[in-house]
């Protein structure tokens, strides 16, 4: 099937950038939508078919693991859905009422394997409109939100995964903190899924997979920023780290023509291939799934 139609709705506010010199993926490059920390929920439309995505994923027991739990909405009664990735299923889908269907990402491969940056397809069949089939692509990242406490403390919204090679797992996830005016100290504390911080002035905060899927689950405890000097802590803050979809689009073509796998950039193996000899942190040439293309 080839690509008949493509409808978008966008929503799109201020996120904050990586600041990397190389995003070939950026969302305007792909042409989907980009969610904000405030925005709910994302709509996109085909023909005459309305689908929403609530962007904050929950986490529940399922199958005697945790999992994050995405739910969408649709405008027309559903028959079916399916997850996956290119040539692959992937999680589950699931239909829970007339028009609503949820993704079940199990902690673990799955999670880690969308966290890391891989788009989820999913196929939805209706039993009405016109489309009766249409495709889904998200995009699932941690995020920072619910900032609370002093402004001194600046906390990057977006965490992106990278590409450091540490033992037998070359993928970390880097977020970026800053503290205005002069402080000897950053720390970041929690129950679970404290970063490793270091860097000052611009913090750079890194989790593995597992201790980031600590921080994010549940999403309801918050991680506190303290920053200070010989005399204590001076200012404070606390944010929640969790998973969000931040892009959605669909298209009632054939996912692989409308969204193919890209390939190596030029720029990004450019850049790989001209570090010293015994570089282990390659973040200055791309996302983690950027360079891991080009390391074939």
């Amino acid at each position: 099937m080839r690509l008949s139609a493509l409808a978008l709705t966008c929503f799109t506010a201020l996120a904050a950038c990586d600041n990397t010199p190389i995003e070939s993926e950026s969302p305007e490059a792909l042409g989907v939508s980009t969610a904000a920390e405030t925005a709910t929920r994302l709509y996109a439309t085909v023909g005459d078919n309305e689908l929403s995505f609530e962007t904050l994923g929950t986490f529940e027991q399922r199958d005697g693991v945790r999992a994050l739990i995405i739910r969408a909405t649709a405008n027309r009664y559903l028959a079916d859905v399916l997850s996956f990735v290119p040539d692959d299923a992937f999680g589950d889908a699931n239909v829970i009422s007339e028009r609503r269907f949820e993704i079940v990402l199990h902690e673990g491969h799955e999670l880690n394997t969308v966290l890391s940056g891989l788009p989820l397809f999913v196929k939805v069949t209706t039993n009405t409109g016109t489309p009766r089939s249409y495709t889904a692509r998200i995009v699932v990242a941690p995020r920072f939100y619910d900032f609370r406490g002093d402004s001194g403390i600046w906390i990057d919204e977006a965490v992106t995964p990278r590409y450091v090679i540490q033992g037998n797992d070359n993928l970390l996830y880097r977020g970026r903190a800053s503290v205005s005016g002069y402080v000897d100290w950053l720390t970041v504390t929690a129950p679970d899924g404290v970063p490793s911080v270091y860097g000052r002035p611009n913090y750079k905060l890194d989790w593995t997979y597992t201790k980031l899927h600590e921080a994010i689950d549940p999403h309801t405890v918050p991680l506190a920023f303290s920053a200070g000097g010989d005399n204590g802590a001076t200012m404070q803050k606390t944010a929640r780290l969790v998973a969000r979809v931040t892009e959605f689009a669909l298209t009632d073509g054939d996912a692989y023509d409308v969204w193919p796998s890209p390939p190596c950039d030029p720029v990004v193996s450019a850049c790989y291939h001209s570090q010293p000899t015994g570089t282990t942190d390659f973040s200055q040439c791309g996302t983690y799934r950027q360079v891991l293309r080009c390391t074939y």
